[in-house]
């Protein structure tokens, strides 16, 4: 069984991810955010394994919906990216005629 000093270890280092992941999607690095996302969800993975309280059900709830909102934004942010690529080219495609 894991210690609660390793619980908190692990959720630290997932909010600090969050808050890396947040300012990647600000900055518009998609792949950085996702490569975050994918490292923050499987160590949620391992920190919902060491779930021992109520209390750490509520933390990991918490860190779960705030990696799913953080998810969505990164959709959103891919979403939005070969759009502007396209408009671009068809700017370009545009001048040069």
């Amino acid at each position: 069984m894991a210690s609660v000093a390793e619980f908190i270890e692990l959720r630290e280092s997932i909010e600090a991810l969050a808050g890396q992941i947040a300012l990647s999607v600000k900055n518009k690095a998609l792949q950085d955010s996702k490569d975050r996302l994918e490292e923050a969800n499987r160590k949620l993975e391992a920190l919902k394994s060491m779930v021992a309280s109520d209390v750490q059900v509520i933390v990991a709830d918490r860190l779960s919906r705030q990696l799913t909102g953080l998810a969505e934004k990164i959709e959103t942010m891919a979403a939005k990216k070969p759009a502007k690529k396209a408009a671009a080219r068809k700017k370009q495609a545009e001048t040069t005629d």
